[in-house]
């Protein structure tokens, strides 16, 4: 079974001479995907098609990269209005990445015209959910995609396809050791029925799940290179470390 490990890069600066050397980094611990956050960047007007793609190109085809510009309201680091966050995220289209990530609370006109225009540029799409105060329960995060999901074909008439191809990502936080079981129960249920699903906490106490959401079918966990994007991210050769061993 393979195990795939995503290192996530805060992109702080427009300058590629700047942010090659963290790439390289990055991919001499030979990572499954890389995640670029473009949301820690200095000035919003560097982020344009070509700044993606010029990045892009220090990367793949080697590794699957996902672009994230992450809403202020799930852990941005830059507010932003949110037509200047739509605009922002069909640049990081144009630019043709692996995978976009876009949050699930996206309002719904914003949400159909990305995911629109994201498949006529042949990207894939994360949808995801952050709950930085607590996990739910089971029931609850399993009605958070399937709600979901209704919504993106009846509501916003999305292709079943497209749903179907799309990975869904909830991450909750863990206030007790309990809590790590929630997301493995919901990789195992989601990832048997044929989704793909990432799931796990966050947080000190989260760390068994992110270690251990890829046993029962996460499609990926996070790991740090440098500097965390999340509370209790763990560096990906410690978690590549606990893989071997188990």
């Amino acid at each position: 079974m393979k195990f795939n490990i995503c290192v996530p890069i805060p992109i702080k600066t427009g300058n590629i001479n700047e942010i090659k050397p963290i790439i390289n980094k990055a991919l001499k611990t030979n990572p499954d995907l890389i995640e670029l956050r473009f949301d820690y960047i200095d000035r919003i007007k560097n982020i344009t098609s070509n700044f993606g793609k010029n990045l892009l190109n220090l990367i793949q085809p080697k590794i699957q990269t996902i672009f994230t510009f992450r809403a202020p309201s799930e852990g941005g680091q830059m507010k932003i209005e949110k037509n200047d966050h739509f605009l922002v995220l069909k640049k990081l289209i144009e630019a043709q990445p692996s995978y976009l990530d876009i949050e699930m609370n996206t309002d719904n006109h914003i949400l159909g015209e990305i995911i629109f225009f994201a498949n006529k540029n042949g990207v894939k799409l994360f949808f995801s959910y952050h709950d930085f105060k607590k996990t739910p329960s089971h029931e609850e995060g399993f009605r958070l995609i399937e709600n979901f999901q209704e919504k993106l074909i009846s509501k916003l008439l999305i292709d079943s396809k497209i749903v179907e191809k799309s990975v869904y990502k909830l991450i909750f936080t863990a206030r007790t050791f309990e809590d790590n079981l929630i997301p493995l129960k919901l990789c195992k249920t989601f990832s048997e029925k044929g989704n793909i699903i990432i799931c796990f906490c966050m947080g000190e106490l989260g760390i068994f799940s992110r270690i251990m959401c890829l046993k029962v079918g996460s499609f990926l966990t996070f790991g740090s290179l440098e500097e965390k994007t999340a509370p209790g991210q763990i560096h990906v050769e410690k978690i590549r470390k606990f893989h071997q061993f188990l």
